[in-house]
């Protein structure tokens, strides 16, 4: 994946800055990484164990919290 331009960070940060939920956030992660995943199977590979070895490791410490 190539480095984001210091102007695609500045996009990002505003996006992540303007959520209010962690719904929120995680639509604009999820936009992130599918961005930069692109057509990529090795990138959409990574994030998938990505995710996966999060969800296991969260998994046992109960429901998720909110704000």
């Amino acid at each position: 994946m190539p480095p984001l331009t210091p102007g695609q960070v500045a996009y990002w940060q505003r996006r992540l800055e303007a959520t209010a939920t962690n719904a929120d956030r995680a639509r604009a992660l999820w936009d992130l990484a599918r961005a930069q995943a692109g057509q990529s199977e090795e990138a959409w590979a990574d994030l998938v164990r990505l995710l996966s070895a999060w969800t296991q490791q969260h998994a046992a410490s109960g429901p998720p919290r909110t704000r």
